[in-house]
């Protein structure tokens, strides 16, 4: 019972907003990001990242590793949209979907904001991850987890799933899985496959409401991230 009334919270407050007057008449059309004639739109680095036809490769190998995270940043901002798009990851592979960033002081990750999480053992896939410079919290929603953060930083998390079923039902290793995003005002949904992994409600006032967009490449063992069919929607 309980799950199914935060569901149907959730639903009504992120749907309900989509729905309103205002939002018919600012909502875009959405655009196949990944494209080649999007790819400049992208900055990052050429040693990591690479297109083959429409296909984002982010790969590090023996010869070729890094010692801190390298990104793949968008030269557009972001701030209430959907995104849709297909993922694979190698064994041993972390990486991410960053929204909402800004550009982290030397010292620190490029990106600093909300991530989407991936790795190759799904560990982690389908987690709403922070690393805000001024709360850095890690983990907002783990799998299963619907999280509401206050206007003053206090958190109430609830169940909505089980989490060793979820994923195990979910995700299908080594091949490509689908990552949708949606994220309006404080919410935020991801899900895999057509299925809810994580939610957020984030009314903290030192929440980052637009930012940055990018791909994660995070260091370790060699490692390789594919991304095709992004399409992103402006909902704002």
């Amino acid at each position: 019972m309980r799950t199914c009334l935060i569901v149907s919270v959730v639903s009504v407050l992120l749907f309900g907003a989509c729905n309103s007057p205002d939002h018919h008449n600012s909502q875009s059309e959405g655009q196949f990001i990944l494209k080649k004639e999007h790819q400049n739109q992208w900055e990052g680095s050429r040693d990591h990242w690479r297109w083959e036809g429409n296909i984002l490769i982010g790969e590090t190998t023996e010869e070729n590793p890094i010692d801190q995270s390298t990104f793949l940043i968008w030269n557009q901002e972001v701030e209430n949209f959907t995104l849709r798009l297909s993922f694979r990851i190698s064994e041993h592979g972390n990486s991410g979907i960053y929204y909402r960033c800004e550009r982290g002081p030397e010292g620190y990750d490029e990106l600093l904001g909300y991530q989407a999480d991936i790795d190759g053992q799904h560990k982690y896939t389908g987690i709403v991850y922070e690393n805000f410079l001024g709360r850095h919290r890690k983990i907002l929603a783990n799998h299963g987890e619907f999280a509401r953060i206050s206007e003053a930083d206090s958190v109430q998390t609830y169940s909505i799933s089980t989490t060793k079923s979820l994923m195990e039902k979910l995700i299908q290793p080594g091949t490509w899985n689908a990552y949708e995003l949606i994220v309006k005002d404080a919410l935020i949904v991801q899900k895999i496959n057509g299925q809810i992994v994580s939610m957020v409600e984030d009314r903290a006032n030192s929440r980052y409401r637009k930012g940055l967009f990018g791909f994660q490449l995070h260091q370790g063992p060699p490692m390789k991230v594919e991304f095709k069919d992004a399409v992103f929607t402006n909902i704002s």
